[in-house]
């Protein structure tokens, strides 16, 4: 097998553009769905005491969060190990689907057991989204330059918050 640094690596040419020549898009989208994940967390915490006094569910508020941390927390290994034996873009796909589903599904919650619900379906998902974005980055950076991708990807999920602080202060 030839890594990208071997000799036997086939060289760039304008049918073959080589393994980096789509690093910016690739890195783009998965910030975009790292910034997914983290917007559906963050979003929904300033969003949750409206919520829980409009479904009347103050006693199950806890789980909205706890569903959600606690579905992605599981399925991050099962996704990492599912990823090495069948790679990792279906599975990035099917992430996706989950957490959209159980988005849009939160969406439309009518009690607080369909909105628990549907923050573990899209709890599922969301580990997906976390531990196959870094994985697809180990895969397509070289190791010299993986820190700094994934320090800019870590940044995603202080970005969010960032503008929130920014505003109470003001």
């Amino acid at each position: 097998m030839s890594t990208p640094d071997s000799p036997h690596s086939p060289s760039p040419t304008a049918e073959n553009p080589g393994p980096n020549a789509h690093l910016g898009l690739i890195f783009s989208a998965l910030i975009l769905t790292m910034l997914m994940a983290s917007l559906g967390q963050t979003v929904l915490a300033t969003a949750l005491p409206t919520i829980v006094g409009e479904l009347d569910g103050v006693q199950h508020m806890a789980w909205v969060i706890t569903a959600f941390i606690l579905a992605s927390t599981i399925m991050m290994p099962v996704y990492g190990k599912l990823g090495d034996m069948f790679g990792r873009k279906p599975l990035f796909l099917v992430a996706i689907v989950l957490f959209v589903i159980g988005s849009g599904a939160g969406g439309a919650a009518q009690s607080m057991g369909e909105l628990v619900a549907a923050r573990v379906v899209q709890g599922l998902g969301g580990g997906g989204l976390m531990i196959l974005s870094q994985a697809t980055i180990a895969d397509v950076v070289p190791a010299r330059e993986r820190g700094r991708y994934m320090g800019v990807m870590g940044g995603v999920f202080a970005s969010p918050l960032w503008p929130g602080r920014c505003w109470a202060a003001g």
